[in-house]
């Protein structure tokens, strides 16, 4: 019931007010895995990334095999581009118990791209895209390694990918726009 609950407001937008009802769920259910990986998921919506993390922490002392839950950080990690060798740490763990998990390759790659590790994280990013092809932010991330590559022509390919995955993703125009093949 308090998951359905915090849906709803999700659905609406209110991420505070749906970390609110799961919060209060957590007071009768305190080791509830789901629960508290849905909070630390409503607080990243939130823009509240240290009580994200703080959520995701909690799950991982309830069950450090959580892939989601290592997955979650370590990307967190890497799209902030803090903590690079713990994220890496993190993501690498996630794929053992998730070797095909498109979502847990991405994380790997834009890791390895962060890193500079331009070489790997296309790599990674390409069997992502393999893995989840219909998702604009692999898309994008794959655009930018082959960008960092000197790869204009594939970059374009992606980020056209990408916007028409999403046409919300208005950033992606500039990447377009910025791209200019010589």
């Amino acid at each position: 019931l308090y998951r359905f609950l915090a849906s709803v407001y999700e659905k609406d937008g209110k991420f505070l007010e749906g970390s609110m009802v799961l919060r209060d769920a957590l007071k009768i259910q305190a080791d509830n895995e789901e629960i508290l990986f849905y909070l630390g998921v409503l607080y990243d919506k939130a823009s509240l990334s240290q009580e994200s993390i703080a959520a995701m922490q909690e799950v991982l002392k309830l069950n450090s095999r959580n892939a989601d839950a290592l997955n979650f950080i370590g990307y967190t990690y890497a799209d902030k581009n803090i903590n690079l060798d713990e994220a890496e740490r993190l993501i690498k763990k996630a794929l053992k118990l998730k070797p095909d998990d498109g979502y847990i390759i991405d994380s790997l790659g834009w890791v390895y791209f962060r890193q500079g590790k331009i070489k790997k994280a296309v790599q990674n990013l390409q069997q992502a895209v393999k893995r989840a092809p219909a998702d604009p932010v692999i898309a994008k991330h794959l655009g930018d390694a082959y960008r960092a590559q000197g790869d204009v022509v594939n970059a374009l390919i992606l980020y056209k990918k990408a916007l028409e995955l999403d046409p919300s993703k208005t950033e992606i125009i500039k990447k377009i726009d910025s791209c200019t093949v010589k």
